[in-house]
């Protein structure tokens, strides 16, 4: 499994011409928690944004993204009506809400989140109760369960 934050922040190479095309600034997910793809830039005033469709990415390595070619690149309002959810950025984005059972019980904070081996989903969530209790307990992991809520400031998993 590998880690959200493990990526963020890679340079995404162009397998044809050897040229850095961009730099990973999100994964963005259904909210199935299936991989739909890369933010490479968020909209803007003058511009839609950029990401790359989980489908023409060639591969996720320790050190970059590759792709085939740079017609990868797609404009964000392709997504339009999927509601994306990033990691660490946009109105949905999951890192620092608390995660909160349905029965009322503060699990800790999301802080990173797993993928599948092949990034076709989300698969857990790496958990902290705050720095001291992640150096002398360190971080929790929870699976992902299949229906969560995504609020503004906080993930209610089921019981």
């Amino acid at each position: 499994m590998r880690k959200a934050l493990d990526v963020v922040g890679l340079p995404v190479v162009c397998l044809q011409t050897g040229e850095t095309i961009g730099t990973v600034r999100d994964i963005l997910c259904d909210s199935s928690w299936y991989v739909r793809g890369v933010l490479l830039s968020e909209q803007g005033w003058f511009h839609s944004g950029t990401y790359i469709p989980t489908e023409r990415i060639h591969a996720v390595g320790e050190s970059c993204l590759t792709v085939s070619g740079k017609d990868a690149i797609t404009p964000l309002p392709h997504l339009a009506g999927l509601e994306p959810v990033g990691f660490v950025t946009g109105k949905t984005k999951l890192k620092g809400k608390a995660v909160i059972t349905a029965s009322g019980e503060l699990l800790g904070r999301l802080e990173d989140v797993y993928f599948s081996a092949n990034w076709e989903k989300l698969v857990g969530y790496e958990l902290s109760y705050g720095w001291f209790a992640d150096i002398t307990e360190g971080r929790k992991r929870l699976y992902a369960p299949p229906t969560v809520i995504v609020g503004e400031e906080n993930l209610i998993v089921p019981d």
